[in-house]
């Protein structure tokens, strides 16, 4: 089926974008009113819901990780199918138990970024010990990342044995027979400021790690800074964010500060925009399930989860999972269409991604890169939507609104226009565009 390009124009004078450098080079951060107006490549939207992934612990049998029916269960309803999780070995009984589920999931089109790591005890890191993982998770492994954040870990050598393992991972990665198909990622830090101690470490991986936490803060604090800090390690290659986060731990005030539950949603949905559209090729919220009650929320560690410890869905995870929903995609676009267009508005908080389906269909998401919550106070901010006009250089056969973070289905359908008035939320506005 061919692609039709469809052009939407704007005569305004200017609103802010978050977007790489390779979205559109003729594009600065402001997209500036014209009378020839330039065109935007969309990125595909397949690879959008691929970027989006959660940490799991399915070896934590005695928390609510051990229901494995539950934990698959709420996997497909969510929709995520990138998991992050340790490598342990242990006797045969356990092995088959813990990778039987990696398995089982690995059936369900679920793939593993497997962690190894020097405290794990596996022995030494061999090709025949990679590979006996991948058997036994029933090669449901995608990629496999070097040690978790050994600078915090009270070593005072971690740099070199940070270095040391990794290139033991890199050179035993070589001779495996998918090599081409599995991604080596980089250790990952606690602090990226540590990067300069661990230093230059690209040429083995293929691409780096970061674990930037916004701390109750909007998840776009994070950059050029950390991602900058990253750049230290892995060079010229891309960044994976293996863990990124907001717990709601509200009455433990030892470590990062808290969100509540409802603008956690709100800032999830945006980590994950924010994060693609600044070029990380994939983010792993931490974590799928609170791991233990803690009914005080005095245990900021128990509450990272989309899912509570009694087995109930956050509003996070009904908004990540209506999100990807109306996001998802079997395939590729065969070919990228391109999107014209400005916001008769200057607000520099308005953020955006373009995205496009297999089908042609386009999907402008929008959103107010700012704060939902106050962590000094601990109140939720009910920021008012901000009003825009959107127009189109041609008429689109239908314009259809939604709001993951409100509802599943449309909240407004136009057909046959080239202009609609819109309200920017501080959570995604997903405008899908049907030509």
């Amino acid at each position: 089926m061919k692609t039709i390009s469809i052009s939407l124009v704007l005569f305004s004078s200017a609103v802010f974008v978050t977007m790489t450098p390779w979205l559109a080079p003729a594009l600065a951060t402001q997209v500036d009113a014209s009378p020839l107006p330039i065109p935007e490549p969309a990125h595909s939207a397949f690879d959008f819901v691929n970027s989006i992934g959660v940490n799991t612990h399915l070896n934590y049998f005695d928390t609510q990780y051990g229901n494995f029916p539950f934990v698959s269960r709420e996997l497909q309803r969510v929709g995520i199918h990138h998991l992050r999780d340790g490598v342990h070995l242990q006797n045969a009984d356990y092995n088959n138990a813990l990778y039987g589920r990696w398995a089982a999931l690995g059936k369900l089109g679920i793939r593993f970024d497997a962690v190894l790591d020097p405290r794990s005890k596996l022995g030494a890191i061999t090709p025949a010990l990679l590979e006996e993982v991948d058997r036994l998770s029933g090669h449901s492994i995608e990629s496999f990342e070097g040690p978790n954040e050994l600078d915090i870990s009270n070593m005072p050598d971690w740099p070199a044995v940070d270095r040391s393992f990794q290139q033991t991972i890199f050179k035993a990665a070589q001779s495996l027979p998918d090599r081409k198909a599995l991604e080596l990622i980089g250790p990952s830090l606690a602090l990226a400021r540590h990067a300069p101690a661990l230093g230059d470490i690209s040429a083995y991986i293929d691409v780096g790690n970061l674990h930037p936490y916004p701390a109750a803060k909007p998840p776009s604090i994070i950059f050029p800074e950390q991602t900058d800090l990253a750049g230290i390690m892995s060079g010229t290659k891309g960044i994976v964010i293996t863990e990124s986060g907001y717990h709601n731990g509200l009455r433990d005030h030892s470590d990062q500060p808290a969100v509540s539950e409802a603008p956690a949603a709100r800032y999830i949905t945006r980590l994950y925009l924010e994060n693609f559209a600044h070029g990380i090729t994939r983010t792993y919220l931490y974590e799928f399930l609170d791991e233990s009650a803690d009914s005080d929320l005095k245990s900021f560690q128990k509450h990272w989860g989309l899912i509570r410890s009694d087995g109930t869905e956050k509003p996070a995870f009904v908004a990540l999972k209506n999100l990807i929903a109306e996001l998802n995609d079997s395939a590729e676009p065969a070919h990228r269409s391109s999107l014209t267009w400005s916001l008769n508005s200057a607000d520099p908080h308005i953020h955006h991604l373009l995205l496009q389906k297999s089908s042609g269909e386009l999907d402008l998401v929008l959103w107010q890169e700012i704060p939902s919550y106050d962590e000094k106070s601990q109140t939720d901010i009910v920021n008012p939507n901000r009003p825009a006009v959107l127009t189109l250089a041609h008429k689109a056969r239908s314009v259809a609104l939604y709001e993951p973070v409100v509802q599943a289905d449309s909240m407004h359908t136009y057909t046959n226009v080239s202009q609609i008035k819109i309200e920017i939320p501080d959570h995604p506005l997903v405008i899908g565009i049907t030509p």
